[in-house]
């Protein structure tokens, strides 16, 4: 692959960085716009929800006045009643419609109209009457005192009903008359307010999520009325602001509770008519910025020609003296440092010149002198020869030897360093442990008292406190600054331990190449024939049995039901499990010796051999001492023993698994116990019954 050019290099990391600066730019200010743009349309629907709501309480609760001065009037019964409710709703009212209800299931009296607003809109007064008599919720007046609901004229103004229970009672508390009064608003300024606001939906609900008035004319979208609501009708705040989505639209509002919390006021507008503004300008900016990369591009590409002109020039000079031509010179009249080194490189070449010339006036007189010198050589070679083959004679015997010392002693060498090693940073975590460590305990019980002690609160109390140690500075200084060191001296030690892991990789490595070199010396070579596993596992027994009745240990064998036919080396076996036999007596002895004098205890090993589909298996049994969790882990290793240097190597395990996985099988711990007993498995691929003779290694 060809590698790019300065130039190109140079392009590409400008143009990248300005890429790269344009976008993080674009991307925080469009962030930053949004968000600010999010708020002022939160705080656009607050005012705007704020207002209206304060209009709608006014209007209710004028009305609720006139209606509860209307009560008193009624109660009294004037003469001049009519007289009376024309002073009180006024020319100028909001009110156009009062009626009354005694038994709170019919409209039984009509009590005032307002004669203009029905000619204005063309209405019938006994149609209208009858539409607005259908629409009253009685009983909900009855029960909760007051009600206020939607009126839908047909060829007329919405309309805002509110119902009002009026009681009269005596002196003794005692009811004795009771009635609805009826009264039907205008929403004409209402509407008007609404609908004035531009991109937002404004509608007015009542607590029971019935719709009073919207600003959109009945287009309004249910579902998020019903979200909405569902939200907001537990709100104990008077105005709040919101994000909801519905059918993948994000939407922003904003909802305001009057009337006593009986009525909400919410503002709907959708993200996307919010933003429009932000996107159109992030839009723009994405053009300027690519008119100004493209100008940037080739502002760089010109400075970039004028600066790697000098090194191409450079360059050529490079490689034509490259291929031998020691007469080229370069002239770079820049003015900078490419035109310094372009100066010492005419220097350096002239200067090369002057020493071909003397190299090969040199080698001229050497070539004279290595031939005489060679031919004084070849006469020396010939008395070496001779003195070699009779020394070849007198140390081949002693080769050997020689070969395994050296060996030896380059396999100490690394070990020692190894133990040196290891032995030191045994010390430095030793000395880390009785530091660091107990410091992060320290900090870590006392944030843990005070913490039992009063919860976050206290802690944090605690924390505040000035420190004894450091002056000016707090408790929380003071920990924050000593955890700062354990860090500071951790990652110290972290670097030291991988320094110290290398040095032990690098000298395990010199070890491996050491004994790799001898493998050729330690070849073992197998010889499988087929066998009756009975007869082998049995063989194995009448083995050990002497050796296990010295320790007064029992033997057992179940055999198979019949003849099962293994491939296996006979000696390998029988020494792989004999191994796990020893291994047992002495299990059980060192149970033994555990426990007290006069307990009465038989020690036991158990063979086992199962059939199975494909393979056989025996399992050897014990009730000796039982192997820890912790050893468990390391049974199979190489030279991993708890005996003594005496009893074993460390050897035994491994190398009766080796026997076994080289004819297909393998040994496995089964299950071991401290002070019950162990059990492991023998498993090896069966053969067919028929087949006799040596099988080929």
């Amino acid at each position: 692959m060809k590698s790019l050019s300065i130039r190109m290099k140079f392009l590409l990391v400008t143009s990248s960085l300005l890429a790269f600066c344009i976008a993080v730019y674009l991307l925080v200010a469009a962030t930053a716009i949004r968000k600010d743009k999010t708020n002022l349309v939160f705080d656009y629907n607050r005012s705007l929800v704020e207002n209206l709501a304060t209009e709608i309480d006014l209007l209710l609760k004028s009305s609720a006045d006139k209606m509860q001065l209307l009560a008193y009037i009624q109660g009294s019964r004037p003469e001049n009643l009519d007289s009376l409710l024309n002073q009180l709703v006024g020319e100028n009212s909001e009110i156009f419609w009062i009626s009354k209800s005694d038994n709170f299931e019919v409209v039984s009296q009509h009590l005032y109209q307002d004669d203009g607003y029905l000619e204005v809109y063309e209405l019938n007064q006994n149609i209208i009457g009858e539409t607005l008599a259908s629409s009253v919720p009685f009983e909900k007046i009855q029960q909760k005192g007051e009600a206020v609901w939607s009126v839908k004229v047909d060829n007329g103004p919405p309309l805002l009903g509110f119902g009002k229970n009026v009681v009269f009672e005596d002196q003794a508390g005692r009811k004795f008359q009771q009635f609805a009064l009826l009264t039907f608003l205008k929403t004409d300024r209402l509407l008007k307010s609404m609908e004035s606001v531009r991109n937002h939906d404004l509608f007015v609900m009542t607590e029971e999520g019935q719709v009073l008035l919207d600003s959109n004319s009945g287009r309004l979208q249910i579902g998020a009325v019903s979200q909405i609501f569902s939200q907001i009708k537990d709100q104990p705040l008077r105005t709040n602001v919101m994000e909801i989505e519905l059918e993948g639209q994000k939407l922003l509002s904003g909802s305001s509770k009057a009337f006593q919390k009986k009525i909400s006021v919410v503002s709907l507008v959708s993200e996307s008519q919010a933003f429009a503004v932000v996107d159109k300008l992030v839009r723009r900016s994405l053009h300027i910025a690519a008119i100004l990369g493209f100008l940037a591009f080739f502002a760089a590409y010109g400075f970039s020609k004028s600066l790697t002109k000098p090194l191409e020039t450079l360059v050529n000079g490079m490689k034509s003296v490259a291929m031998g031509k020691l007469d080229t010179r370069i002239h770079i009249h820049s003015g900078d440092e490419i035109s310094v080194l372009a100066t010492s490189f005419n220097h350096m070449i002239s200067d090369l010149e002057q020493s071909r010339s003397q190299l090969e006036d040199i080698n001229r007189d050497l070539e004279g002198k290595v031939k005489e010198r060679t031919r004084q050589l070849e006469k020396q070679n010939q008395a070496v020869k001779s003195a070699q083959e009779a020394l070849l004679r007198t140390t081949r015997l002693a080769a050997v030897g020689e070969i395994a010392g050296r060996a030896a002693h380059e396999v100490l060498n690394p070990l020692t360093s190894i133990l040196s090693r290891v032995q030191k940073v045994k010390n430095r975590l030793e000395k880390r442990e009785n530091g660091e460590l107990r410091l992060l305990g320290d900090i870590s019980g006392a944030w843990t008292e005070d913490f039992e002690k009063g919860g976050f609160e206290e802690l944090v109390e605690n924390w505040k406190r000035p420190s004894e140690v450091m002056k000016e500075q707090t408790l929380w200084d003071e920990d924050i600054s000593n955890l700062k060191l354990v860090q500071q001296s951790l990652s110290r030690e972290w670097a030291d331990l991988i320094q110290d892991t290398q040095f032990l990789i690098s000298e395990s490595e010199r070890i491996n190449r050491i004994v790799q070199s001898m493998r050729g010396l330690s070849i073992v070579k197998s010889e499988k024939a087929v066998h009756d596993i009975n007869s082998l596992v049995e063989e194995a027994v009448n083995v050990m049995a002497d050796y296990a009745s010295k320790d007064d240990v029992v033997i057992s064998l179940k055999p198979s039901g019949g003849r099962v036919s293994v491939s296996a080396d006979k000696d390998e076996f029988l020494q792989s499990l004999t191994n796990l036999i020893r291994n047992s007596v002495q299990a059980i002895v060192a149970r033994r010796s555990s426990l007290s004098e006069g307990t009465d205890f038989q020690g036991e090993i158990e063979l086992e051999i199962k059939e199975r589909a494909e393979a056989v298996v025996v399992k050897i049994s014990d009730n000796g001492c039982g192997i820890t969790e912790e050893n468990q882990a390391r049974l199979f290793d190489s030279h991993f023993t708890t005996k003594t240097r005496q009893e074993g190597t460390g050897l035994g395990l491994n190398i009766s698994r080796r026997f076994i996985r080289a004819v297909g099988g393998d040994i496995e711990l089964l299950h071991s116990a401290p002070g019950v007993g162990s059990s492991f498995l023998v498993n090896l691929p069966k053969v067919a019954n028929n087949k006799q003779g040596k099988v080929s290694a």
